[in-house]
């Protein structure tokens, strides 16, 4: 049977689209079958993936993406005991608010959630409404991962408060290491594998990630 991971987290700009995009290269080059799924109604992540092959007609797809139309219920139930029964992970990327009911289906089912976050205060606390809400809908495991960390800026008391943050979220569940502040982690491909730089930068995180997936 599959696991299914949810790319998740109410705030928006914290990478949740990229990451599951590197995350779904980083399974693939390692092997590892995966197939990502586009929950999100802006269909990011699909969209992506059809200009890539218009650019590139001949390129083999490394993994597949399917859409998931979460306005209907009874899709969406399907669709995920289907994926349940598979081999391999599935790739949720999940939209940036909890407004469509039928998105607990999802947090239902879900082994592991993956939280994109920073450490601004802004982000922290969005993070925190939706760790809570997601508490009442979800047995999944969680995972917080910080992205575009940039660790040689902020204030004394910006550096405690990040250290008490990373503190009490390893409460609530995992906390992986930091992914750096880097361009080469804002642009990603859903045909190409990651580039010497790209995979460097995601390495540790993402093999904690695989850590926690392998003890599901």
């Amino acid at each position: 049977m599959s696991k299914i991971i949810l790319f998740s987290n109410i705030k928006g700009g914290v990478g949740k689209t990229t990451l599951c995009a590197h995350f779904a290269e980083y399974l693939s080059m390692k092997g590892v079958p995966v197939v990502a799924v586009d929950a999100d109604i802006q269909a990011s992540l699909s969209r992506h993936r059809e200009r890539e092959v218009e650019a590139d007609p001949g390129q083999t797809m490394p993994w597949a993406i399917t859409r998931l139309n979460t306005l209907d219920s009874k899709i969406v139930k399907a669709a995920m005991n289907e994926y349940k029964e598979q081999d391999g992970i599935v790739l949720t990327d999940c939209p940036g608010n909890l407004n469509d009911n039928n998105l607990s289906i999802l947090y239902s089912i879900a082994d592991l959630i993956v939280i994109p976050m920073s450490y601004d205060v802004d982000t922290i606390d969005a993070t925190g409404i939706f760790v809570s809400v997601i508490s009442q809908k979800s047995s999944a495991r969680l995972v917080f991962l910080p992205n575009r960390i940039n660790t040689t800026e902020g204030k004394a008391h910006e550096r405690e408060m990040r250290d008490e943050t990373i503190s009490v979220l390893g409460r609530l569940g995992t906390v992986t290491p930091r992914i750096k502040q880097s361009v080469v982690i804002k642009r990603y491909s859903t045909l190409y594998p990651l580039d010497k730089y790209q995979y460097a930068a995601v390495e540790h995180a993402f093999d904690r990630i695989i850590e926690i997936i392998n003890q599901l």
